[in-house]
């Protein structure tokens, strides 16, 4: 890895943390921008793999951040680490530093941190930490690139019905207005949608778009309506499965990861509830804290909340009972996480299939609209008058 040289500034001439946090948030409100910002997670996982190496090399908290600033270009992540540092060299924790950054270090992070610093084995956590994340960045990686040819391919199959809805069907509607020739149901539909395409355009582009407008709004604004989507997904034939076991191997995974490093149960259940992504499951984990909090087993309470099958409640079972609760929860992790990655390229090797043939299919339903009328008039052209 190349090195960056830059220059340190001395501590006496670099505003002190709290200080530079309270310009920077005053400055953010000033113009009206939110003052939590996002890192992007491959970053994230760079730094905590890089932060690990150094801490398990024997170099002290302070000088790793000190590196990992000189390393990382300017730019959130750089500020957070920087920012660190000046609290770390205050005498402040690890955790509690990286704390103060939450559009940065979330509860996961920082907690793992705590516990790390707790028990005296902060590199081994800070390298568990790190191959979570990269885990973490190597699924959301598969699916971006695995949905890649399929959106291409549905944008090039609406740009294509466009172009001959709006551009070549006007041209053959006028030349069979021209010729006078009767014309088949299945070409006057579709001279009809070509019309009301072309006068109605504005409509046509803009109600979706709308409709996408309301739904980002109610999704994001609406928790009924937010828990109520994710349940309609979590119905679907296909889809739901792939859900579900996405959100099982991610609660298996950050439950697991957080008890081996020492984070109590039911900590560790409000922790994993907020790395969850459907609101179905995370009231599933509401529930299974407040039963264990009064007393239930672990297992038992994933069974009832009707959420996570035999398999995850019996591994659960066995861990409670032998003490390897961590282990057992990575190993279910493990395994919906290989599942779920096979699953996703089954689906998304039929996708591909469908959508040509559903794309092929559109052009020839037009295609065969547009020269029936010719096949009629050259029959009767052939026919002896």
């Amino acid at each position: 890895m190349a090195v960056r040289i830059q220059r340190r500034v001395p501590a006496a001439e670099r505003p002190a943390p709290a200080a530079r946090r309270g310009r920077e948030t005053a400055a953010a409100t000033a113009t009206g921008a939110r003052v939590r910002r996002r890192v992007p997670a491959k970053h994230l996982a760079r730094f905590t793999r890089l932060l690990a190496t150094l801490t398990e090399a024997g170099l002290p908290i302070l000088r790793n951040l000190r590196i990992l600033t000189q390393q990382w270009p300017p730019g959130r992540l750089h500020d957070a680490v920087l920012d660190a540092a000046d609290m770390v060299e205050e005498g402040q924790p690890l955790s509690e530093a990286l704390g103060s950054h939450p559009e940065v270090f979330d509860e996961l992070y920082v907690n793992m941190t705590r516990a790390g610093e707790a028990g005296g084995v902060l590199d081994k956590v800070l390298a568990r930490l790190a191959e979570f994340l990269e885990r973490s960045q190597q699924v959301r990686d598969r699916v971006r690139g695995a949905l890649t040819y399929p959106i291409v391919v549905f944008l090039v199959a609406v740009g294509v019905v466009a172009a001959l809805m709006i551009v070549v069907i006007p041209q053959f509607a006028r030349l069979y207005d021209q010729m006078d020739v009767q014309l088949p149901a299945l070409t006057l539909a579709l001279i009809g949608i070509s019309r009301f395409m072309a006068r109605w355009w504005f409509l046509v582009l803009g109600l979706p778009v709308l409709a996408f407008v309301l739904y980002q709004m109610a999704y994001l604004r609406s928790l009924r309506f937010r828990r109520w989507n994710h349940a309609w997904w979590l119905r679907m034939p296909l889809m739901g499965g792939l859900i579900q076991q996405a959100q099982t191997a991610r609660f298996a995974t950050t439950f697991g990861t957080l008890v081996a490093s020492g984070v109590p149960h039911l900590r560790a259940f409000e922790i994993t509830r907020g790395s969850l992504g459907s609101e179905v499951y995370r009231e599933a984990v509401d529930q299974v804290r407040e039963e264990v909090r009064e007393g239930e087993s672990i297992a038992a309470s994933l069974e009832n909340t009707g959420h996570f099958d035999d398999v995850v409640v019996s591994m659960v079972e066995v861990g409670e009972q032998t003490g390897e609760l961590d282990r057992m929860c990575l190993r279910v992790g493990q395994n919906y996480e290989d599942n779920f990655n096979r699953t996703l390229d089954i689906l998304l090797k039929l996708l591909e299939p469908v959508m040509l043939i559903f794309m092929a299919g559109m052009v020839a339903t037009i295609a065969l609209a547009l020269f029936l009328p010719l096949f009629k008039l050259l029959q009767q052209i052939g026919q002896p008058t």
